[in-house]
């Protein structure tokens, strides 16, 4: 048995860690939830390449050579072969090219995309590609915050999530056995949300353990690496990461011309020598080179992650195996990294895993935002016992915050991904109007929270959230209707999903602002989640979708 004391100061921890990073926390969980289907939403922001048919793989090394006599730059930093055809691969063969050489760019790389006419001849086009899932994600790691003072924040806040999770579990081991998966329903609604937080919190605690962990390393690696090599290793860590390197790059080129084995055969050669990987590009450096190499990029089955950086490597005109850097043939300090990194990302387990991180991170959202509100109900009492019939400015200034960011950075997200097809092709750099639009709403929001109050302005933004995310998919209904608007509408599965989800996700938020709205009005006077007035006098505007006793 757990001393009371020792109860009530554990207590204290997990409630102010919880409040001092509750609201960063909710960004990232709910941007991380996304990015767990962040390749569709790629896709569906992906417009078509106008005029690009599908060049059949056997027709894939010609198109190379073609590629590699207009564009001889591209052998150098390494030309792309799809293999999976999806919208945001615009085309079968893809490159970058140093932009430093080409004045007027206002990136450091400019993207090509080739393909054959019906003649067989070349047509490529320089086109940039749609960064949306990638400004999410960034979201996510970062909230925003740019680097590297976004990644030390998250380190932060993300060693403080793990103390708040283990205070909390101890202070609930001494109920545990009683209240564990009890959700009492009943008039006192505040103990069912507290039940609610602590079912949530509980059973998702491993979830949220390797959340904490991960992104605490993740946030701290680049201090904590140059430590260890100045105290520690004394420059034994710059081999192995050349080491490692070495690895997986490409032979350096001959000189010599040479006949390159056709990708098909390729992909044949890597599936006798190599059965259970599975690639989804291949990436050709100095194509033509008798030193000419390709490495496949993939899975491995069986195995936990990726190998964006490693994958197989054969050579280009024998089709002999030169690297092998699988996740079963990794030193074991770059497979617990690599696994680490598959943790976090839930890159592992096919579907089932995507769509269970998916609603854990919608459920860690609303863990953390539930805990402010509970925070703020538990204030209410307390004062009403004291004779008090106001909240304490610091009660309603988090009140405010808490709608504000929270609401704020749903409603920023939705209208942003909605940009992705309503401004391509109107601006210059659509990219950064993403960035431009998600903190416009994002702030427009936290200062509409804070002048309108949390009660007034949760309905109000409530509603806000609704309408940008059913937008999404009224913006693929508006481009398959009127086609003159410039827009698109992929019949791909993985794009219909995102416009089902955003469907399913705005009627959410409209039930949660129909709810609010029937709080602020017939909830208790001396709650910050109310318009109505007490003794006379208003006691807030301020609204959210927790109910009190």
């Amino acid at each position: 048995m757990i001393r009371a004391d020792i109860v009530k100061h554990y207590k204290t921890v997990h409630t102010w860690t919880g409040i001092s990073c509750g609201l960063a926390l909710f960004i990232a969980f709910y941007a991380g939830a996304l990015t767990m289907f962040q390749e569709p939403i790629a896709r569906w922001a992906s417009p078509p390449a106008a005029g690009v048919a599908a060049v059949p793989l056997d027709d894939a090394g010609r198109l190379l050579e073609l590629v590699v006599a207009a564009h001889p730059e591209a052998r150098k930093e390494g030309i792309t072969l799809h293999l999976r055809g999806h919208e945001n691969e615009p085309a079968r063969v893809t490159w970058e090219e140093d932009a430093a050489h080409q004045e007027g760019q206002p990136h450091e790389h400019v993207h090509w995309w080739a393909t054959l006419k019906p003649d067989g001849t070349l047509l490529s086009k320089q086109e940039e590609p749609s960064e949306l899932a990638e400004f999410i994600n960034a979201i996510h790691m970062r909230v925003g915050i740019p680097e590297p003072w976004g990644s030390y924040f998250m380190g932060v806040v993300s060693l403080l999530y793990g103390v708040a999770l283990i205070a909390g579990m101890i202070v609930l081991l001494p109920s545990l056995t009683k209240d564990f998966l009890a959700l009492r329903v009943g008039h006192n609604l505040k103990r069912m949300w507290l039940d609610a937080h602590n079912v949530v919190g509980v059973t998702a605690l491993p979830f949220h353990l390797v959340m904490a962990v991960t992104a605490t390393a993740w946030g701290f690696g680049g201090p904590l690496w140059s430590a260890q090599e100045s105290v520690i290793f004394g420059g034994r860590q710059k081999v192995v990461m050349k080491r490692d390197f070495e690895r997986w790059t490409a032979p350096n080129p001959t000189g010599e011309a040479d006949v390159m084995m056709a990708p098909g055969q390729l992909l044949q050669r890597l599936h006798a020598q190599v059965p259970d990987f599975e690639p989804k590009v291949m990436v050709f450096k100095n194509f033509g080179d008798k030193a000419a190499a390709v490495r496949f990029v993939g899975a491995e089955r069986g195995y936990v992650g990726h190998t964006s950086f490693g994958g197989v490597m054969l050579s280009a005109v024998t089709g002999n195996l030169i690297k092998d850097n699988r996740a079963s043939r990794q030193d074991p300090d770059r497979r617990a990294s690599t696994t680490i990194f598959a943790l976090h990302t839930g890159e592992y387990g096919g579907i089932t895993i995507t769509w269970a991180y998916f609603f854990l991170g919608f459920s860690g959202a609303w863990l953390f935002y539930s805990g402010n509100l509970l925070w703020i109900e538990t204030r209410r009492k307390n004062a009403r016992k004291g004779g008090e019939v106001e909240q304490s400015r610091s009660t309603r200034l988090l009140g405010s915050a808490t709608v504000g960011v929270c609401l704020g950075c749903v409603a920023g997200i939705s209208l942003t991904i909605v940009a992705a097809k309503w401004l391509h092709g109107r601006v210059a750099d659509l990219n950064a109007w993403h960035a431009y639009i998600y903190y416009a709403v994002f702030l427009g929001s936290v200062a509409w929270a804070f002048a309108w109050g949390a009660a007034r302005s949760a309905v109000h933004l409530l509603w806000l959230c609704a309408a940008a995310t059913m937008s999404i998919p009224l913006t693929t209904a508006l481009a398959l209707l009127f086609p003159a608007l410039g827009m698109w509408a992929h019949s791909s599965a993985a794009t219909i999903g995102v416009d089902v989800v955003a469907v399913i996700g705005a009627f959410c938020f409209a039930r949660m602002a129909i709810a609010t709205t029937r709080r602020i009005r017939s909830g208790p006077a001396d709650s910050i989640w109310s318009i109505r007035k007490a003794n006379g006098r208003t006691v807030s505007q301020e609204a959210a979708v927790i109910p009190a006793e």
